[in-house]
């Protein structure tokens, strides 16, 4: 016997079947963090409850990877130091490199250019290590050693996750966003190949389709709600209309920096010649909402590093400019403004003065006024010397050295309102610099091409562009176009 129950999110339906599996019970809580809801948890073994897949997945290949390496260590009988050396240098190679994600295809073959780069940097971590008589040829000879173990050892992981998958036992709900041709077929595909862990749970979208086994259908608004309830682990968009596009990037935007991964089904799919995962053929690209833990540390070190060296290098400039500051203005000469960081937090920026203070009574201003900007500030704003003190903000954490430039909270929200996009810009940590900064958006310039760009870099950050927008950043210093 079958009993329709309908549960209602904000404008979301869903439709449970055979009630009676859940031993009575008459409404499901989507507000509990489980990467399913208590129908399937119910049905799971007692040994999957509690742990999410991505964390299974994540570990199998890490265990079989560790034992590979020490079982090359073993054969090849080094010191304890370079062994160790060895195997933790290869193991954090690995993990950099992005072989413990989730992935939904997964592949040995496709793993061996990342596997030699890490026993290559493991063989050279056990020969700094390692005595000065440490042969080349044992370097070699661990690196083919490690590498072959561990490419064996990914094979049976693999095996047995594939597995897992296709019996249930580590399954990922998934919701589709938009709806079309292509994203029927991608659905067919997951369907016919159960060893990618993917279940389709439900459609998101006015147009999107009725689906053979989903049983959630909503609005795209209710995206970033659906994920925070833990319901969804995958959401894959495809084919939105034109009214809903911009819907699904504002919801995308809205979802957090939490473990749900979303991929975005391309367009001209048969001809993408890119693709981050697949399903059966069809290319998915991924969208980064959660940063590398290991790179957004990378990126803390080096903020702390180079503003302390320039705090040490410049200080001499800075002293220069305080004192000429101080002769033209009077006391005051380092200026604390309130801003908005990383999350909407406020906090204290540290400027040197460039403008006289405003009349009593006088409403805010946004951009500059020339007529209270004396010769000294005209010169250190032009070359931005004014903003020399935040490296203090940098290396306190209020700001990273690139990130969207920090706003004060009244046009935050005055531009929050006029722009949607805009509030968006507080996902990452504000920075001294930004990508809208060197493509000239400083002082009175548009506010949605702002808006974009630090949406642009926030969503392809990386190490290399950060680096990128600070050798801009010092280019135009020299040039003077700052202000």
């Amino acid at each position: 016997m079958s009993t329709h129950v309908e549960l209602r999110l904000p404008r979301v339906e869903i439709d449970v079947q055979d009630l009676a599996l859940i031993s009575g019970a008459s409404t499901l809580d989507l507000g509990k963090s489980h990467p399913a809801t208590d129908l399937e948890t119910r049905t799971r073994p007692v040994w999957t409850v509690g742990l999410r897949p991505a964390t299974v997945e994540g570990a199998l290949p890490l265990l079989t990877d560790a034992l590979a390496l020490a079982l090359s260590v073993a054969v090849l009988h080094p010191a304890l130091k370079p062994s160790v050396a060895w195997v933790v240098a290869a193991l954090a190679s690995f993990a950099v490199l992005g072989l413990y994600g989730h992935r939904l295809r997964l592949s040995a073959l496709n793993d061996i250019p990342s596997l030699v780069v890490g026993s290559a940097v493991g063989a050279a971590a056990m020969a700094v290590v390692g005595s000065p008589h440490l042969h080349i040829r044992h370097m070699l000879m661990a690196a083919m050693a490690g590498t072959s173990l561990v490419v064996l050892g990914r094979v049976a992981s693999y095996t047995i996750l594939r597995n897992w998958r296709s019996r249930g036992l580590l399954r990922r709900n998934v919701v589709l966003v938009g709806g079309g041709s292509r994203a029927v077929e991608l659905v067919a595909r997951i369907a016919q190949h159960p060893e990618t862990g993917l279940r389709v749970r439900g459609v998101l979208g006015a147009q999107g389709p009725r689906l053979p086994g989903a049983s959630l259908y909503g609005e795209v608004t209710d995206l970033p709600d659906l994920i925070a309830s833990g319901f969804v682990d995958t959401v894959i968009v495809g084919d939105a209309s034109s009214d809903d596009e911009r819907r699904v990037i504002d919801a995308l935007r809205s979802c957090g920096r939490g473990s749900t991964e979303i991929f975005v089904l391309p367009r001209l799919a048969e001809l993408s010649t890119r693709a981050d995962d697949e399903v059966w053929g069809v290319p998915l690209l991924k969208l980064r909402q959660r940063r590398a833990r290991v790179r957004m540390a990378i990126k803390r070190a080096v903020d702390v590093t180079l503003a302390s060296a320039a705090m040490l290098v410049l200080s001499p400039l800075v002293v220069l400019a305080a004192l000429a500051v101080r002769l033209e203005m009077g006391p005051g000469v380092i200026y604390r403004q309130e801003r908005v960081g990383l999350n909407g937090r406020r906090f204290q920026l540290l400027k040197l003065r460039s403008m006289r203070p405003l009349p009593d009574g006088s409403s805010t201003e946004w951009a500059p006024n020339a007529d209270r900007t004396g010769r000294v500030g005209t010169l250190i704003r032009r070359y931005s010397i004014d903003e020399l003190p935040q490296l203090v903000n940098v290396i306190r954490g209020d700001m990273s050295l690139v990130g969207p430039r920090p706003e004060r909270p009244e046009f935050v929200d005055q531009f929050g309102t006029e722009f949607p996009s805009y509030t968006h810009r507080h996902r990452a940590m504000v920075g001294l610099t930004g990508l809208a900064a060197v493509e000239g958006l400083r002082g009175d310039t548009s506010i949605a091409d702002r808006a974009y760009f630090d949406n642009w870099y926030i969503e392809h950050w990386s190490l290399w562009l950060d680096v990128k927008i600070m050798v801009r950043t010092a280019s135009a210093l020299l040039k003077g176009t700052g202000g």
